[in-house]
């Protein structure tokens, strides 16, 4: 079990830096710039939580995701350069990082005894926090303020995960349903296009 969390873990880094370097290539950033918003956004989120629970930023004793953001960011960076990527690429592969990130999260937050509250929440800024990074960095709007199905799935999947940990479910079952429920939603906000109703001072 520890490999495969590894590896997915490895994968939702690689995703969220792809995410970034097809940012990078929508802004026109050099490749240094671009290499630069991958590794930002691939490894923002989990340094984050690192830094917030005051642990070891584990990418500094253990680089792999750091060579994994910058192999996946500059691949996908030199691709876009020369040919247009599908539509909503960019959307299904933050999906798809969200959803890794969210289910690797939450298993890692639960083995340390926080607050149910407090760990869905740390698990939500861990998967949501690389997109937030990359998309300050680019000088776009965040997808989280934007009223889009984005951390709304990452706490479902968040959720799922701890319930479905405290009922006896072996991790593996509970990652799935995880990553499941993430995606699921987040991929139903994207095809159907739910946003969330915003909000405001209504004018007098």
């Amino acid at each position: 079990m520890e490999i495969t969390l590894a590896v997915l873990s490895l994968l939702g880094t690689a995703v969220f830096a792809a995410s970034g370097a097809l940012v990078a290539a929508e802004q026109r950033f050099d490749l240094i710039g671009a290499t630069f918003l991958s590794v930002a956004a691939g490894l923002g989120g989990g340094t984050l939580v690192d830094l917030l629970i005051g642990a070891q930023v584990r990418w500094l004793t253990a680089p792999e995701p750091l060579w994994a953001a910058l192999a996946s960011g500059i691949l996908v960076f030199e691709v876009a350069r020369f040919g247009r990527p599908p539509h909503q690429t960019l959307a299904w592969a933050d999906a798809i990082g969200l959803a890794l990130f969210t289910a690797t999260g939450a298993q890692r937050l639960t083995m340390i005894n926080f607050d149910p509250a407090v760990t869905v929440f740390l698990t939500t800024i861990g998967a949501a926090g690389g997109g937030i990074v990359r998309d300050v960095l680019a000088n776009r709007p965040p997808l989280v303020f934007s009223g889009e199905i984005y951390v709304t799935a990452s706490l479902l999947g968040a959720l799922v995960y701890y319930v479905a940990k405290l009922a006896g479910a072996e991790v593996g079952v509970a990652l799935a349903g995880a990553l499941i429920v993430t995606f699921a939603v987040r991929a139903a906000g994207i095809v159907f296009q739910i946003r969330l109703p915003p909000g405001g001072i209504g004018e007098t």
